[in-house]
């Protein structure tokens, strides 16, 4: 069996494959430094949420 090329795949694919694959640590591994590089929004109250919220959907459209 040849190894799967992780970083050619997209986090929904890798996320698939750790999914069906769960004695991939490395996989696994890889998944996880992909999340963790992700920026991260703390929001305090409802009112920020709400903004965050639409101002992701407004990135999204």
């Amino acid at each position: 069996m040849t190894k799967p090329n992780y970083p050619a795949m997209s986090d929904e694919e890798l996320r698939d494959w750790v999914r069906y694959h769960p004695q991939d640590t490395e996989a696994f591994h890889i998944l996880m430094d992909r999340l963790d590089q992700r920026p991260k929004v703390i929001t305090r109250t409802d009112e920020e949420f709400a903004t965050e919220l639409q101002r992701h959907i407004n990135q999204a459209s």
